[in-house]
């Protein structure tokens, strides 16, 4: 009979964002220390994965543990995986940021415990192909990632991918995948808080095991969940006895059926020749963990305030440019980076990592006023039928007056360029029965239902600027809330600017999306491809063929207000056809760092392409908001 595998990776993070500084002796005590009395005293293999900065805590808060753990290492009964220097959400991170956090990370595992990793996990199980690259360049032989996602995102897949490690590419390299598998490690946790008759798990194992699983990750998620209750969750299991006693029954009951190893073991014993699986698709170029709630909008716009974090963190980065950072430089940086202060964040240390980036907190000053009224460029502009039209001899622009100064078209020597507004009846299928525009702020919550800047504009300023005009307006919405918004076109850059700030008069909690792009519509038989960086150094393509329909604006339930959401780490995105760009945005990231997500439905014969930039969305994670003040900056090159 072949023999079966299991293997465990326990991953720790002192950085866990319901967890308060004054109680972290507490968890290294009932649930770090019991991990190494487990190895020791059962005599079995596991894995431990936890962030180099929680390293850094343990060796300051408890040294003995180190000690002990260098001693299991050296015994072959615990096998550190990496995390980098902190737990931070890759794909939405720069790509210089990441590979430093990398970086720093395995430089202070060597220091600590004399160690280099050779399995990294990915961080929160949160994945994209650029990721792959940079991992390989910092040095790892492989990597953990969860397949159940993965399997959903790709129908086609075979059920055997998932029964032993695989190899997975990037945009230039290729490593091994060592699996990871949420409903498994539920089944574990289940049993140990009491939810889960072990006799019950056994049966589940034995016929994951009929299925033809080789290599089962039996356990792949938190340390810090036995012994102890982080407190994130009214639903959370109560505490009821010595848990790591229950976790030493069931692993001796677990070794009646296979062999538990370290996960690197796992890896050599399945390393030849395995097939290539490709986790991530045009429709969800980035893959994150577990049940749908874990949307990647958690990380990215919702929290205690993530965006404007990640617009702070990015603020941060920058001054890079001008003052090269030190070593502790970058760990504080990567620190505030982290992606637990964007979810469950107790409000001690929210407050904490607002005062250490408050010398952040200003933004670039109005991105018109080092240009407006200089020497004038020949344009002519007029009003048509509430239609403003500015051109030169090249160019045309219409914004519509009527619809908050939409942009209508951009037409270049007398061919439409490929964004602006869908008009209602370009579309066949009735549920796009309606106008598609661009540059459009909506707000949705429960308690204000949906506002739209779309009102007419009967006031706005047109100035010259060095290189075309400025067109500005300011647009009342509902509740008290307003919108300023600038239009600048330059004929010489060839590029279309948006500067729009929202001002409301009371936080809201919902979604708040500003400055919405629609492409031209384009037939369903006509392929088009978007390209950006989800943070890798590659830029990521994605061809969106004709039966992929992509929704990430829309809600998963009354509580989450989206689906998914691209990287766009580097600010660009592009869409293109065959060997030709339609279009490409750049955002401007030190304004703000938006959430960016992409529509591409069917509408008819046509499809509707449409990106949306989020500076607030709506799901568990986020709690009473406070801010009033949002805006985004963006240019469209021509």
């Amino acid at each position: 009979m072949e023999s079966k595998y299991f293997y465990l990776i326990f991953h720790g993070n002192l950085a866990f964002s319901a967890i308060e500084e004054a109680q972290l002796g507490d968890v290294i005590d009932k649930c770090y220390f019991p991990f190494l009395a487990l190895a020791r005293n059962s005599n079995v293999k596991l894995g431990l994965e936890l962030s180099a900065y929680s390293l850094e805590r343990i060796a300051e808060l408890r040294p003995e543990w180190i000690k002990q753990c260098k001693s299991l290492v050296d015994e072959g009964l615990v096998e550190i995986i990496g995390s980098g220097y902190m737990q931070c959400i890759g794909p939405l991170i720069p790509y210089e940021v990441n590979l430093k956090n990398q970086q720093i990370g395995l430089a202070v595992y060597q220091e600590i415990l004399g160690i280099k990793p050779n399995i990294a996990y990915v961080n929160e199980q949160t994945f994209s192909k650029g990721l792959v690259d940079i991992y390989a360049e910092a040095g790892y032989q492989a990597i953990a990632m969860e397949w159940n996602n993965g399997a959903v995102k790709n129908p086609s897949w075979q059920a055997e991918n998932a029964y032993s490690p695989k190899q997975i590419e990037g945009e230039v390299h290729r490593l091994p995948v060592l699996w990871t598998d949420s409903i498994a490690f539920q089944f574990f946790q289940r049993v140990v808080h009491g939810e889960k008759e072990l006799n019950d798990y056994l049966i589940d194992i034995k016929q994951l095991i009929n299925k033809g699983y080789k290599a089962l990750p039996v356990y792949s998620s938190d340390i810090e969940i036995f012994n102890f209750r982080p407190g994130r969750f009214e639903t959370e299991a109560k505490l009821n006895g010595d848990e790591w006693s229950v976790i030493t029954n069931l692993l001796e009951n677990l070794m009646s059926l296979g062999d538990i190893c370290l996960p690197l073991e796992v890896l050599t014993k399945f390393n030849s020749h395995q097939p290539v699986v490709q986790l991530t698709t045009a429709r969800q170029p980035i893959i994150v963990k577990k049940q749908r709630k874990y949307s990647l909008s958690r990380w990215a716009a919702c929290g205690r305030g993530a965006t404007f974090i990640n617009t702070l963190c990015y603020r941060y980065y920058k001054e890079n440019r001008k003052n090269p950072f030190t070593l502790e430089d970058w760990k504080s940086l990567l620190k505030h980076w982290g992606s637990d202060y964007r979810t469950h964040i107790t409000e001690l240390k929210w407050q904490s990592a607002m005062e250490y980036l408050s010398r952040f907190d200003k933004p670039p000053t109005d991105l018109q006023s080092d240009v407006l009224d200089a020497e004038k460029t020949r344009f002519n502009s007029i009003v048509k039928g509430k239609r403003l039209i500015i051109s030169n001899d090249d160019y045309q622009f219409t914004f519509n007056q009527l619809k908050g100064l939409s942009l209508d078209s951009v037409v270049y020597q007398g061919k439409s360029l490929g964004v602006g507004t869908v008009k209602h009846g370009e579309l066949d299928d009735i549920g796009f029965g309606a106008d598609f525009y661009t540059g459009t702020t909506t707000i949705e919550s429960v308690e204000t239902g949906k506002i739209a800047d779309l009102n007419k504009v009967e006031q706005f300023t047109l100035k010259n600027t060095k290189h075309g005009c400025s067109i500005a307006c300011t647009i009342k919405l509902k509740n008290g809330a307003k919108i300023h918004k600038i239009w600048t076109i330059d004929f010489e850059k060839k590029h279309l600017a948006l500067d729009a700030q929202l001002v409301l008069s009371t936080p809201v909690r919902g979604a708040i999306r500003i400055g919405a792009l629609t492409l031209k519509s384009t037939h369903c038989d006509d392929n088009i491809w978007y390209e950006c960086h989800n943070g890798g150094k590659a830029l990521e393509r994605y061809i969106l063929e004709k039966e992929d329909i992509v929704e990430h604006h829309l809600p998963n339930s009354l509580i989450q207000s989206s689906q998914n959401g691209l990287g766009v780490t580097e600010g660009i995105l592009r869409f293109g056809q065959s060997d030709k760009t339609i279009c490409e945005i750049k955002i401007d990231q030190a304004v703000s760092y938006p959430f960016v997500m992409l529509q591409h439905s069917a509408g008819g014969e046509h499809k509707l392409t449409r990106v949306f930039f989020s500076l607030q969305e709506l799901d568990d994670t986020l709690k009473a908001p406070t801010q009033t003040n949002f805006r985004l900056s963006y240019c469209i090159l021509l």
